[in-house]
């Protein structure tokens, strides 16, 4: 599984990585331009993402903004819709408006309020069928 973590705090990268190599590769950035650029490169390779950690909270670009953005890319290269990359969003905002965005405008499979606990990217990627 190739996951790439949009975050722009380190402890939050690390946790996220720590658990995500157990299952393979990840790609870490700290804004939404960087996302859409490694997001571009790994489909122009023909090598894409499985999986997206997004935090809504970055500087420049906000995360939802990138994902709506990645959905574009996503268009462009003809993935159909149930392609698409899976998505967590991930953020210290816990308000509906925030939630029904990311879900409505941005496709996201699950939302996940910080802290971030193990148990709950389990359960997620589980339910994604992801992992047994």
């Amino acid at each position: 599984m190739k996951t790439l973590i949009v975050e722009d705090t380190l402890i939050n990268q690390e946790f996220l990585k720590m658990i995500m190599e157990d299952w393979g590769q990840c790609v870490v950035v700290e804004t939404g331009e960087a996302a859409l650029e490694a997001f571009r490169e790994a489909l122009e390779a023909k090598d894409p993402f499985d999986l997206i950690f997004m935090d809504i909270m970055l500087p420049g670009m906000d995360g939802l903004q990138a994902l709506e953005n990645i959905r574009a890319i996503e268009a462009e290269f003809g993935v159909p819709e149930q392609e698409q990359t899976r998505t967590i969003v991930t953020t210290a905002l816990d308000d509906d408006a925030n939630a029904s965005r990311a879900f409505i405008q941005g496709q996201a499979l699950a939302y996940i309020t910080k802290p971030i606990r193990q148990e709950k990217i389990e359960t997620e990627l589980r339910n994604f069928g992801m992992i047994e």
